[in-house]
């Protein structure tokens, strides 16, 4: 009877959904782009908190964690964080730390492979999100085609998505040049394209290199 009742009473007053992990994360990453790039909505962005290569090596080193959330005009800020956000949010992967490691092997990559093949960050440093919204996007891809099946619709859009990302990565590293980089409008700063690809292959190897060790983990389990 007092079962009954009980679930009655849920019925009539359903209780308040408590935030979702993810939220919490998504409120976490919003909160560092407020900190760390809400100056542009005033004109001016923070250049001390943006990666350059002689500031590191000077010892400033909280850059390489801060630069991603930096972005340098409010136009800028607008195309990076509503990617991410979206991308973040799509993803199908359940455990909050994994897509935490697609997030900082995005990050990790965009870095090392701007480090090593674009002097220019020398002097202009880099910033942003959109190496990293790069690589949530090919593994979002990546996730929609191991989980439907081959002659799907849902499939087709994640191969063409995956096939989407790579290309244009491929294109902008080749090149050195932004694809679409008309609808920046001048207001993005000095893309760093080659952060484009570094984030699509630092995703990609987080996401193979922990489904490789969850299946190991698997099969070790009795």
């Amino acid at each position: 009877m007092n079962v009954h009742r009980r679930a009655a009473e849920v019925t009539e007053f359903p209780a308040i959904r408590p935030i979702s992990p993810r939220r919490h994360e998504l409120l976490v990453f919003a909160g560092l782009i407020l900190v760390f790039s809400g100056s542009v909505l005033f004109g001016s962005f923070w250049q001390s908190m943006i990666f350059q290569p002689a500031a590191v090596r000077g010892g400033e080193w909280w850059r390489l964690f801060t630069h991603p959330f930096v972005h340098v005009t409010w136009f800028h800020l607008l195309l990076d964080a509503s990617a991410f956000f979206l991308l973040y949010n799509s993803l199908l992967e359940g455990r909050v730390a994994v897509r935490l490691a697609f997030v900082l092997g995005g990050a990790a990559g965009s870095l090392l492979l701007s480090w090593l093949a674009a002097p220019a960050i020398s002097t202009n440093g880099l910033c942003g999100l959109s190496g990293i919204a790069h690589g949530l996007m090919a593994v979002s891809a990546v996730e929609m085609m191991v989980n439907q099946p081959r002659h799907s619709a849902e499939w087709r859009v994640g191969a063409f998505t995956f096939a989407l990302v790579i290309g244009k990565a491929a294109f902008e590293a080749i090149s050195g040049r932004v694809l679409f980089g008309f609808l920046y409008f001048g207001m993005v700063g000095d893309p760093v394209v080659v952060s484009h690809a570094g984030g699509v292959v630092g995703s990609l190897l987080a996401m193979l290199l922990l489904r490789s060790t969850w299946r190991a983990g698997n099969a070790k389990s009795p």
